[in-house]
């Protein structure tokens, strides 16, 4: 994209309650009546195990001649969603009686895995003209409310059971599909509300039927738990269906049109603000305790930072212009200047290694950047599932140039001689890590016949386009950073390292570097929960508008600790300050990862250790990728502040 395009991306996410406008990009479909509406089924999820599980993994209606898989990409295949074809018939505009679908009976081994997935709190994702089920349920008062994200239950557990946990199946749902008539005039109607309504009934033929659940009379035969011409109700409902080994499940379904004034290109409004369920007060909450911690840091800054600067500065000029004798007369010099010849001395301790994390952080920030700014402006709407994670995976990848030209800029001017070993490093350190743990999570789903198990041609595409694309283009940023002149200093370094005092207890760099992350975090947890609530708890995320905002400001409050604290380190004498500035900036990932410990109670969890070795394996994987990100700020915000200082001064 542009740079105007993403401008003006930018300046979209900002307005509008700082929320991202949809952009189909799709050509709306258009039925007409009695015209087949095509119901799909996706993944069941649940937030308290973060299994995937494919739908027909359970006793459930099949389509005749069997699932078929709906065409999908590899965004939608890394992000566990598997969609098949359903049995559902719907046809637009023909309303639904308790339309009998089929009938199952339980063996034991299909009760026990029924029972233990509504038990784990699974849930259905149902899918019509691309969009996801609502889902329709009783709240606390007993009236009847929406939720757009998550799907809807398989059923549920009875609490008055005690110990037997007895489990009940979900068997009869209300499909309530909303329509709209097209403002062009164009014959027709298309769907722009999905949302399903499920109940647990114990069905039961008139007459005492006994159906063998294959035979075509059975589909003809009423049932005393339904009312001919009225759609199902809770009132109507005798008795639920319990799941037990023989019971004979028969699973009924209605379906009820309802027409509605919103036009197809703002149905994902209400799913994306939940029907306003988080007021937009809240994000603005966030925004402002995130503009208030820069600003506060800035004033610190400009009372501190730039008036002890102009001072330091003048002194050690005008000392400079003085006659030797005049020079032996004034005081001896302290503070920051002591250290010219010292400061842009290589870090002594893994100078590539140091390259490297800076190199990647500096693709992570430029690639994450980029994708929150094509979310912001609707290009990555969730109405293309798949699509975020297949943008940024080729992000990533086209960024690789600037991880390969950073990390060798500075390997050369650190005059490291190993420039092959430094770029081979910068291109598979970070996404080798990260390949690793996919891999050995991938085969333990696989193991568990998760949905979330990656099929294999997909898991050599991916390896494809890393090995392919991600590596050359580093190799080619590294050429041209070789190539280029080295990164020059102000002052000359010495042969002979100087001593470090030994330094006071406010001015320890290990007390500095442990407690500087609290300040950039501070800046970004409000938000940082409605990002976790939207990865691990199925919910839609949408506002990459504050998203964008919070994490400049995130960015911008690393840079400005890190100098704050880089100098007062220069002042105690301490010229070691090129891991300092990294840890300083990337200790913030530690708060994340501890906060995301304590978060883990929200998910309530399962026993499973899988569920354990998924969250924190994954949230470790994006703990890792802050810290290179805020690191990479904080040592570019040192270089580029160390540089201009002693550039100022005049050294003999």
């Amino acid at each position: 994209m542009t740079k105007s395009l993403i401008k003006s991306g930018v300046l979209a996410g900002l307005l509008g309650a700082a929320s991202a406008f949809y952009m189909p990009g799709v050509k709306p479909l258009t039925f007409q009546e009695g015209d087949e509406v095509p119901m799909k089924v996706n993944a069941m999820t649940s937030i308290h195990t973060q299994l995937p599980k494919d739908y027909y993994r359970l006793p459930f209606c099949q389509p005749e001649g069997g699932p078929r898989m709906a065409s999908e990409n590899l965004g939608e295949f890394l992000t566990g969603n598997k969609v098949q074809s359903s049995a559902y018939t719907i046809n637009m505009m023909r309303e639904v009686y308790c339309q009998i679908l089929c009938q199952i009976q339980l063996t034991k081994l299909e009760a026990r895995n029924l029972k233990m997935h509504i038990r784990y709190g699974y849930h259905n994702n149902w899918i019509i003209d691309n969009l996801p089920s609502a889902s329709v349920g009783l709240s606390d008062a007993g009236e009847k409310q929406k939720h757009y994200a998550g799907g809807f239950p398989i059923g549920f557990v009875d609490a008055a059971s005690g110990e037997k946990r007895d489990a009940y199946v979900y068997n009869h749902v209300n499909i309530n599909v909303e329509y709209h008539k097209p403002a062009t005039g164009e014959e027709g109607y298309r769907v722009v509300g999905f949302a399903v309504e499920p109940m647990s009934v114990q069905h039961q033929f008139l007459g005492g039927y006994d159906w063998d659940g294959t035979s075509v009379e059975g589909y003809t035969k009423g049932l005393e738990s339904c009312r001919s011409g009225v759609h199902m109700d809770r009132s109507q409902i005798q008795a639920n269906q319990i799941v037990e080994e023989g019971q004979k499940v028969i699973y009924t379904y209605d379906v009820v049109w309802r027409e509605s004034g919103v036009a197809w290109s703002s149905r994902w409004d209400v799913y994306l603000s939940e029907d306003h369920m988080i007021p937009a007060q809240v994000h603005w909450y966030s925004i402002t305790n995130s503009i208030l911690v820069v600003l506060f840091l800035s004033l610190l800054i400009v009372s501190i930072l730039v008036r002890n600067l102009r001072r330091d500065i003048a002194g050690y000029n005008a000392v400079a212009a003085l006659t030797e004798e005049e020079k032996e007369e004034e005081m001896d010099e302290t503070g920051w200047k002591l250290v010219h010849a010292d400061v842009f001395r290589p870090p002594t301790t893994r100078p590539m290694l140091f390259c490297v994390f800076v190199g990647s952080g500096a693709q992570l920030c430029t690639s994450a950047f980029f994708a929150i700014a094509l979310s912001a402006v609707g290009f990555l709407s969730p109405a293309r599932r798949g699509s975020l994670m297949i943008a940024v995976l080729v992000l990533y990848m086209l960024c690789g140039a600037l991880a390969g030209y950073v990390s060798s800029r500075l390997y050369k001017s650190f005059r490291g001689r190993a420039w092959q070993m430094c770029t081979l490093f910068t291109a598979t350190l970070f996404p080798g890590t990260v390949v690793g743990v996919f891999l050995f999570f991938n085969i333990i789903l696989a193991f568990f016949h998760s949905s979330g198990s990656v099929p294999f041609v997909d898991v050599i595409i991916v390896l494809a386009m890393w090995c392919c694309v991600s590596i050359p283009l580093v190799f080619l940023g590294a050429y041209f950073g070789y190539k280029a002149d080295a990164i020059s200093y102000p002052t000359v370094t010495s042969t002979i390292a100087r001593a470090i005092p030994e330094p006071t207890l406010m001015l320890n760099p290990y007390l500095a570097m442990a407690l500087a992350g609290m300040v950039p975090f501070a800046a970004a947890y409000v938000e940082l929960f409605f990002i976790m609530t939207s990865l691990w708890m199925d919910q839609f995320y949408y506002v990459f508008g504050f998203t964008l905002i919070v994490y400049l400001i995130l960015l911008i409050t690393c840079a400005e600790v890190t100098v704050l604290l880089c100098y007062y380190q220069l002042c105690g004498e301490n010229h070691r300050w090129w891991w300092f500035s990294f840890f300083t900036a990337g200790s913030t990932a530690f708060y994340m990862f501890v906060y995301s410990a304590f978060w883990f109670k929200s998910l309530e969890a399962s026993k499973m250790m899988i569920t354990y070795m998924l969250y924190f394996g994954y949230m470790f994987l994006i703990s890792y990728a802050m810290f290179l990100v805020t690191g990479m700020v904080g040592a570019m915000s040192c270089l580029w502040f160390t540089r201009k200082i002693f550039g100022s001064i005049k050294v003999d």
